[in-house]
């Protein structure tokens, strides 16, 4: 633990790269916001939508000069984007999350999410519900699999109700690997490394406006890492 506490320090105290300064990432970054380490903003590391020029800190930064990292511990703690555009699953435009990542667990004792599908729940004179339609999840242990990654699926409407199926997405890959998210006419479709997942019927979901996430957000105490080569949002496919 004092090991992982001294490294992410001193790269935030002996200097560290803005992901910002990357050109495959300052599109991502122009329609994010940066929620660490907690959702409400936080003025030494929270980033409101757009403001990432010069943001770099101990929960984000680049990291070998190639990836945009996040790191975090401690149990309901996250460094996260938040991305703007805001849809319901009914939409007719694929909504489309596209990353290349890294997962490390690190000492994480339970779970950590890394990308998310989440309601808005600041809004006025709408349907609210303060729950993620969907978590993408690492596991430690789960239904008797070790290090699996996993869909972790609302299957209601209601806040009151535990409701959730879980679609194990297979063992933690050694490296860098691919996720796709795609919502379109109510149906989520999830591809990891280009095969196809989960493909589920949500419009239950139907009456909600959510928006993507990304990066790291844990569920328990300890500390994880996440890398991302890649990290992109686009309302259709480009051919």
């Amino acid at each position: 633990m004092r090991k992982i506490i001294f490294l992410i320090f001193g790269i935030y105290l002996f200097g560290c790269n803005t992901p910002y300064s990357l050109d495959k990432f300052k599109e991502i970054l122009n329609i994010s916001k940066l929620q660490a380490p907690v959702s409400h903003y936080n003025a030494l590391y929270s980033t409101k939508y757009g403001e990432f020029k010069d943001v770099c800190n101990k929960y984000f930064y680049l990291q070998d000069n190639k990836y945009m990292t996040f790191f975090m511990c401690g149990k309901k703690h996250r460094s996260e984007l938040r991305f703007k555009d805001d849809w319901k699953v009914s939409t007719t435009i694929p909504k489309i999350l596209e990353a290349k990542v890294k997962l490390f667990p690190l000492n994480e004792q339970r779970e950590f999410t890394f990308l998310q599908i989440h309601a808005d729940s600041t809004l006025k004179n709408k349907p609210v519900i303060n729950k993620p339609l969907l978590r993408i999840v690492w596991y430690k242990e789960l239904h008797n699999k070790k290090n699996h990654i996993w869909a972790i699926i609302r299957t209601c409407d209601n806040p009151d109700i535990m409701c959730y199926e879980k679609i194990d997405l297979g063992k933690i890959p050694k490296d860098f690997f691919n996720v796709k998210i795609e919502v379109k006419n109510s149906h989520l479709k999830i591809w990891i490394n280009n095969k196809l997942k989960v493909d589920k019927d949500v419009s239950y979901w139907d009456k909600f406006l959510n928006y993507f996430k990304a990066g790291v957000y844990l569920q328990d105490e300890g500390c994880a890492k996440v890398l991302f080569d890649k990290l992109t949002v686009k309302e259709k496919n480009e051919h």
